[in-house]
């Protein structure tokens, strides 16, 4: 299990929040939700959400562990 993890969420590069998701087995696929999400920017170019922002947990692939919105 990879112990307690965060989900990090930026627009444009700032940080907007950062929220607990718990421990997550190895190799297992998860789904997570966000709603009412509030931005710092109106109108933001991109919002990254970003798993183990502080490299916490050692792994083979680390470039899975994003995902980026363009929004512009």
């Amino acid at each position: 299990d990879s112990g307690n993890l965060t989900l990090t969420i930026f627009d444009d590069g700032s940080k907007v929040d950062e929220k607990n998701l718990g421990s997550i087995l190895y190799g297992s696929g998860v789904s997570i939700n966000t709603t009412n999400l509030k931005l710092n920017h109106l109108n933001p170019n991109e919002i990254l959400f970003v798993i183990d922002y502080s490299n916490s947990i050692v792994e083979l692939d680390e470039g899975n562990n994003f995902a980026k919105i363009q929004l512009n």
